[in-house]
């Protein structure tokens, strides 16, 4: 070997592949909390077969079709795609099946009924539902159950108890269900009747609701644990946070979650003006800010009809007791789109602190926002609030000339002498949210945290025997997906607690399994990435013209077919793995020749390193230890090691078919998480 081929070998850090780094190679699957097969239901819609897409997205999630339409799609962030040009629109495919086989239907959409698995999986909901009928619980088990809080993590945890055979009551604050789906997020982005067919599929495996009943004033922690075998708490965080500036309390100043709530369930009279201020980055200062404009210059009074002051019977449909509040909503309504059409609206401005590219919310949200005519600017900070009579008139800001300091902190270095003063009829602060805890007594056991939420351990028991506790209330506000996977993980932690409370065999033990399926050669067209998926680009879902985006029309619409087939084909099918069989192997290098993302290479033994797991592998094939290759170089003609870039393999299936001896091929690999009793 000359001098100069030793002066630039490189040497390689290697980890050899286990269960875990298989599942984190499916990045879209790995990173969704509830792990769904976002893969598995891109590819069948890329394949046409749409009642197995839905099946697969349903699978782990009751909340499948809102997640169609709303979920902040941590899959998104994570495909591989991104890393390339742009993620697969994973989400909007969800909305697309859901719009053909989910809870909610079309004229035109199936009518039969779905209670089989598309896989094995198992996260709890073996049964689920395509009409309401169909659904099954489980064998009673004689033990009973308290939610309190019918948001998503509330009616999950609901949905896994019923299947597994408990008798669930939950309790609701308001006067219908859906804690932040219905109350928060704005009916322009997820209709009410989809929430409305989730909770009455959830509530038809015979979950008891009761609303207008709330913690601390109808009922204690302790109350339910007497009455109660265990108790699940997801109450959400419903205070905002307070800037906590000269002004705040003038009359005008308006909370975010106190203004949505408003809007979503009427309320109290709601003038905002002309000219309105929004305060805040993120997803929910957006939606406010396009609520807002959708409600300018219309004087809202609106009070819940008095049959709604009273408890719901629980058997009542959700849709039913919702129609009842939207029939005083509708005048309302018919007034914001009259006053839109007659141009009453004039202003909605939202100020941030963060620069343009570090705004917490959604591109397509900010994007939605300007198109319907929101301002943004960027930098500002809020100084003081101004009023005359009580009353804002307006705000005072100083430049901001970074957000975060230089450890990434959130830590605003505000500009002396940039005072700037914006008019306005009303602000909307939108910097967060926290939960309001004020319910907790001392004999209820609960400890609570230094941020403001109740404290849990890995199964989300609380420090009260029996009390458990998730979603946003434990954790601090995060996405509908995060509360959808509390619930499930709350209804292990409590069926293994009542089943060694009840002396019900052995705790259920929940095992990750993975599993290869070699694809054929001659087959792997068909399977493996589309030939023309270098072509293909993202395509946002159409949206409805600015001009009609008014009141509830609902903004973003479904792919057509054609569209929602070609961005299904857009996935790079990381399921599929290049395997590789050291016996075959005659180190002839061709696989490496071929591979057109160079992600390839055969080296020699003395050029690798890496942890114990390695040097394992290496002396249980070689009789050797690794370091030995090193030092003996007679030795290095005995082995070599194939490398592999996974984030650079596209997949092509190149090297199986240059491979003479079949050392080479290419596996479909999937995980299921299974609960064993």
């Amino acid at each position: 070997m000359s001098d100069r081929t030793e002066s630039v070998r490189r040497n390689y850090a290697v980890m050899v592949p286990d269960l875990e780094y298989y599942q984190r190679m499916v990045e879209c699957q790995f990173a969704c909390p509830v792990h769904t097969d976002a893969r598995g239901y891109v590819s069948a819609i890329a394949e046409g077969d749409y009642e197995r897409a839905y099946l697969i997205a349903r699978e782990t999630n009751p909340f499948a079709s809102t997640c169609g339409w709303v979920c902040g799609a941590p899959c998104e962030a994570a495909c591989r795609r991104g890393k390339i040009d742009a993620p697969i629109a994973i989400r909007a495919l969800k909305r697309f099946v859901n719009d053909r086989y989910g809870i909610y239907f079309e004229d035109d959409a199936r009518g039969q009924g779905y209670t089989r698995r598309a896989t094995d999986l198992d996260l709890g909901n073996a049964a689920f539902p395509f009409g309401l009928k169909q659904l099954r619980a489980g064998h009673k088990t004689g033990q009973r159950v308290a939610i309190v809080g019918s948001g998503p993590a509330g009616l999950t945890c609901a949905h896994d108890l019923a299947l597994r055979g408990y008798t669930v009551t939950v309790f609701e604050s308001a006067a219908v269900p859906g804690g932040m789906l219905r109350l928060g997020v704005p009916a322009y982005r997820l209709p009410r009747e989809i929430v409305d067919a989730e909770i009455d599929s959830i509530l038809a495996l015979g979950v008891e609701l009761r609303v207008n009943q709330t913690l601390g004033k109808d009922f204690t922690v302790s109350d339910l644990r007497r009455e109660f075998d265990a108790v699940f708490i997801g109450i959400g965080t419903y205070r905002s946070r307070q800037l906590n500036i000269e002004g705040e309390e003038l009359d005008g100043v308006l909370r975010s979650v106190d203004f949505l709530l408003n809007v979503n369930l009427g309320g109290y009279n709601l003038n905002l003006g002309k000219k309105v201020l929004v305060i805040g980055g993120g997803n929910v200062a957006m939606d406010v800010a396009r609520t807002a404009l959708r409600q300018i210059g219309v004087e809202v009074v609106q009070t819940l009809p008095a049959a709604l002051q009273q408890q719901p019977e629980a058997a009542k449909p959700v849709g039913e007791m919702v129609s009842q509040l939207m029939d005083g909503m509708r005048p309302v309504l018919d007034a914001a789109r009259t006053a839109l059409r007659a141009g009453e609206t004039k202003d909605v401005t939202t100020l941030v602190v963060e620069a343009r590219h570090e705004m917490l919310a959604d591109p397509f949200e900010v994007q939605e926002a300007e198109e319907e005519g929101v301002v943004i600017h960027n930098h500002y900070a809020p100084k003081r609030f101004i009023g005359e009579n009580g009353r804002i008139v307006a705000l005072e800001t100083l430049d901001v000339a970074r957000a975060f300091d230089e450890q990434g902190r959130f830590s605003p270095q505000l500009t002396p002498g940039t005072e700037k003063i914006w008019p306005a009829d009303t602000v909307i602060v939108s910097i967060g949210q926290v939960g309001e805890l004020s319910w907790v007594r001392s004999e209820d056991g609960l400890a609570v945290t230094r941020r403001g939420t109740l404290q849990v351990d890995a199964q989300l028991a609380t420090t009260a025997p029996g009390v458990f506790a998730g979603g946003d209330i434990a954790f601090g506000p995060r996405l509908i997906i995060h509360a959808v996977a509390d619930g499930h993980r709350a209804a292990r932690g409590m069926d293994a607690y009542l089943r060694e409370r009840s002396g019900r065999n052995e705790p259920p033990r929940v095992t990750r399994r993975g599993y290869f399926t070699p694809i054929p050669l001659d087959g792997y067209a068909a399977k493996g990435p589309r030939p023309e998926w270098t072509h293909l680009e993202r395509r946002r879902p159409p949206v409805l013209p600015v001009n009609r985006r008014i009141g509830v029309n609902t903004v973003e619409l479904s792919y057509a077919e054609p569209t929602a087939v070609e961005q299904g084909a857009r996935c790079l099918r990381c399921t599929i793995n290049t395997i590789f069989d050291g016996d075959l192997c005659i180190l002839c290098n061709g696989c490496v020749d071929v591979c057109p993302a160079n992600c390839l290479k055969l080296v020699r033994l003395d050029q690798i390193g890496g942890d114990a797991k390695l040097a394992q592998v290496v002396e249980a094939r070689y009789g050797i230890p690794l370091a030995r290759f090193a030092e003996d170089v007679a030795r290095l003609d005995q082995g070599a090691a194939m490398l592999m870039d996974p984030t650079a393999c596209i997949r092509c299936g190149l090297c199986a078919n240059r491979c003479p001896t079949g050392a080479i091929t290419m596996e479909s690999f999937r995980f299921e998480e299974l609960d064993y009793e």
